[in-house]
């Protein structure tokens, strides 16, 4: 796990931050839930984090947000050793993965670094090969509009396929999905690969309007191969009499 560096640009998927923590994932109905982002400084000179805004949704893209208090300020002495451990204590009313967003704001910054974890890892079976995972979709904007989706990959991308269903019908993905304002929809991620050789994959959903990225969801799969056992050796009559033989002692 690599820690934030609160005054750097982010990253190009500001969804998908690894380092963002949620413990524990998934949260469950009326568990304490700890939200953290570890922070750190590598220098010149002292970091002020002047505070933390963060804010949670239910899994998906353009659903609406739960805002919790803020947290802050902290101190960060230029020392790349050195993690500060930011987190914030939630209990959830509904269970199932959620996107978690933090606006850090930096003293001398003009805009807070955004970092975000919209993250769910499948550790696959050896012989599984189609898997689920549902999201939801929702429309933002205070007017109907068309949300565009886009899948994209990361290996295994031949061998790892993907199909998205909208309220349990296939979406083609050249089509844009119309929303009321506000509506949010259930949606899900199939994904389909042939048994046999090992799969580490990323495959990512993100969603458009008018050519502006509203968010997105990030799925890491990990199977390990098909391990095939050679069959074991029929013991034969001669065989049998071969060995007795060599355990024979001839005086």
């Amino acid at each position: 796990m690599h820690a934030i560096v609160p005054n750097r640009p982010a990253q190009m998927r500001p969804y998908a931050w690894s380092s963002v923590m949620v413990n524990p994932d998934p949260p469950r109905v009326g568990a304490v839930t700890r939200i953290s982002l570890p922070l750190t400084n590598p220098g010149p000179g002292e970091v002020i984090v002047e505070r933390i805004d963060v804010r949670i949704a239910t899994f998906g893209m353009g659903m609406a947000w739960e805002r919790l208090d803020p947290i802050g300020p902290f101190h960060l002495p230029p020392d790349p050793r050195h993690i500060e451990e930011a987190f914030v204590d939630w209990t959830p009313r509904q269970g199932g993965h959620r996107c978690v967003r933090g606006e850090i704001h930096v003293a001398g910054m003009d805009n807070p670094l955004m970092v975000g974890r919209n993250l769910d890892v499948l550790h696959a079976g050896a012989h599984e090969s189609e898997w689920r995972v549902p999201f939801g979709l929702g429309n933002p904007e205070p007017v109907r509009a068309p949300i565009e989706l886009r899948l994209g990959a990361e290996g295994a991308e031949r061998m790892l396929r993907a199909a998205i269903r909208i309220e349990g019908r296939m979406q083609p993905i050249d089509r844009p999905v119309w929303l009321r304002a506000g509506q949010q929809v259930a949606a899900e991620l199939q994904l389909f690969a042939p048994v046999g050789p090992a799969l580490d994959a990323i495959r990512t959903v993100e969603a458009f309007i008018g050519g502006r990225l509203i968010d997105g969801i990030q799925i890491a799969l990990h199977r390990p191969a098909v391990v095939h056992h050679p069959a074991p050796r029929p013991i034969t009559d001669v065989g049998m009499d071969e060995h007795v033989r060599e355990l024979v002692f001839v005086p």
